[in-house]
């Protein structure tokens, strides 16, 4: 049989021949880019995954290989690959997607990070370059830019596909309600934010916040926060004020509560809906007394504990509306224009001649706009790109828009609208591909039915 004869015979095996002769020739290119500073590496690789460099070559990435800055990564249908870069942001890029990697610098003090994405979609949980400045890392696509703040996100570029993922979806679980409280509508100078589990955060403008939160102001620095009920707190230099405990839901106010604690510092507040329609549901503590509302607007400043200082204790201002005060000596009302100092927790109100001065803004003085900021709209399947953030802060920013996206919020932008969605999505709350980002190497050989590959369709793991 000569060599005419065996082509014929056996295309198959002659197709199979030449596809792994041209594997063996890219994975030659792979010398070129080795005295570079490798950025990354992959952590698992399945299907046909590879990287194209700025000067056109091509190698294929199999588990330990290098990612180098101004890599272009491309993953073919049924392929998909989890990514570690050096600072310890962690990317899962799904089938049929291309990244490019276009800057990157882990320095101290030179810390940034932007990719672009053209076609699919990934999973990151980033490191800390967005950490250590929250204005680092960004992920741009054509029709929106995506702003990290140290976050666990997808996003997604979505044509037709999106929608026919959701369609089968019917009956998968969606994610619960969103975890966000409130939001940072100005912020002054350096304030950050810290949950039960001690991680703390570096605030900004839009940032999101939760129940269990203690928010902390640096000398020199304020902070005007609003909740979903339209309250609104600023907190001056030197605060330490705790969202012990804060539900809102419109259409039901049974379930209405509101708990804070002003440990430190002085805060001015401006009540919303929830102490107009269940007033009791609202309180502040303080180390000497507790404060209760009745639809108001006032003035908090603790000095700290009356020992030898004779300026201490906790003085209370009303600018509008009614406070009470309430503590082992009993509760009492301060009415408007009256101010008071309680100095223990057993001593009930002194009243004094004039209010402390506050160089911040009373918060019913800014301009706020409630619906940009907690209102959301439900996904129509249409094409663009699709944002999940569940975990930290993620910006969504296109052209002089912006909106922000905290734990359990998702967010859509085409050509022409940004918009805060209703929920995250089934197809991305769902998506095998990107759900095991952080799973062990032989766990993410198994995430895959390997029924829905025919068999004339060729599939290899590198590893």
């Amino acid at each position: 049989m000569n060599f005419t004869q065996l082509i014929n015979s056996n295309e198959s095996v002659f197709n199979m021949t030449v596809l792994m002769s041209t594997l063996l020739l890219v994975l030659c290119y792979a010398n070129a880019v080795s005295a570079e500073e490798a950025i990354g590496d992959v952590v698992f690789s399945r299907g046909a995954v590879s990287a194209q460099t700025t000067g056109g070559q091509v190698r294929l990435l199999g588990k330990d290989a290098a990612i180098y800055l101004s890599d272009t990564i491309i993953t073919a249908p049924k392929s998909f690959a989890v990514i570690r870069l050096n600072d310890g942001t962690r990317l899962s890029i799904r089938p049929d997607s291309i990244l490019t990697i276009s800057e990157y610098a882990d320095k101290a003090g030179e810390e940034s990070a932007t990719m672009r994405l053209f076609r699919g979609g990934l999973r990151s949980i980033s490191g800390l370059i967005s950490k250590k400045d929250p204005d680092a890392f960004k992920i741009k696509t054509a029709v929106a830019t995506i702003g990290i703040r140290g976050t666990e996100f997808d996003a997604r570029l979505c044509e037709t596909d999106c929608a026919n993922e959701a369609s089968k979806m019917t009956g998968k679980k969606v994610p619960n309600k969103s975890s966000v409280v409130g939001r940072v509508a100005f912020i002054k100078g350096n304030v950050s934010a810290q949950k039960k589990d001690k991680k703390t955060r570096i605030l900004t403008s839009g940032a999101p916040l939760y129940e269990s939160d203690e928010i902390t102001t640096a000398k020199d620095a304020y902070a005007v926060l609003v909740f979903r009920d339209q309250g609104r707190v600023t907190l001056k230099p030197e605060t330490q004020f705790h969202i012990e405990k804060y539900n809102y839901e419109k259409e039901d106010p049974e379930s209405d509560s509101s708990f804070f604690r002003l440990a430190k510092g002085g805060m001015r507040a401006l009540s919303g809906y929830m102490s107009k329609r269940n007033p009791d549901k609202y309180k502040i503590k303080t180390a000497v007394a507790t404060i209760g509302i009745r639809g108001t607007g006032f003035d908090l400043l603790w000095l700290g504990p009356c020992t030898t200082m004779p300026d201490c204790g906790l003085i209370a201002s009303v600018w509008q509306g009614t406070i009470s005060t309430e503590n082992d000596a009993g509760s009492e009302d301060l009415e408007l224009n009256q101010t008071a100092r309680i100095s223990t927790i057993n001593v009930g109100q002194q009243m004094l001649d004039s209010a402390p001065v506050f160089n911040v803004p009373r918060p019913d003085t800014l301009n706020i706009d409630f619906k940009k900021l907690f209102d959301t709209v439900k996904a129509s399947g249409e094409s663009g790109l699709y944002v999940a953030c569940y975990e930290g802060h993620c910006k969504l920013l296109k052209e002089d828009e912006e909106i922000d996206l905290g734990a359990g919020e998702a967010g859509f932008a085409d050509e022409q609208r940004l918009l805060r969605l209703e929920q995250i999505e089934p197809f991305q709350q769902n998506d095998p591909y990107l759900n095991n980002i952080n799973e062990e190497l032989h766990t993410l050989y198994e995430i895959l039915d390997d029924s829905v590959i025919e068999e004339t369709e060729f599939e290899c793991v590198v590893q």
